[in-house]
């Protein structure tokens, strides 16, 4: 699953969108196409795809298929740390902040 943010200046309001679906149906193709559209970013919410050295075990995204598209929370977590579901929920709070 990827998390989509707009920042949507002319409400000063954030957009948050979820894209969710089983694996290898185009979620990142999808989240990078709408980030490249709305000027958004991308926080990574696959539980396995937040760690550090496992791009082939997880088909995390490769760099020419982010074209340029901000990606939070993808290789971002050492292996060996205990990341947990409020850990993300904290992480993806200050990245949404942040935009």
């Amino acid at each position: 699953m990827n998390t989509f943010i707009i920042n949507n200046n002319k409400f000063n309001k954030k957009k948050v969108v979820f894209i969710m679906g089983a694996t290898g149906t185009g979620k990142s193709r999808l989240s990078v196409d709408l980030a490249t559209h709305f000027r958004g970013e991308i926080i990574n919410s696959d539980k396995m795809q937040v760690y550090k050295g496992l791009e082939i075990v997880t088909n995390k995204i490769t760099h020419a298929d982010k074209q340029g598209v901000r990606h939070y929370l993808l290789g971002e977590i050492e292996p060996d740390s205990n990341f947990t579901a409020e850990d993300f929920c904290l992480k993806s709070i200050e990245y949404i902040e942040k935009f």
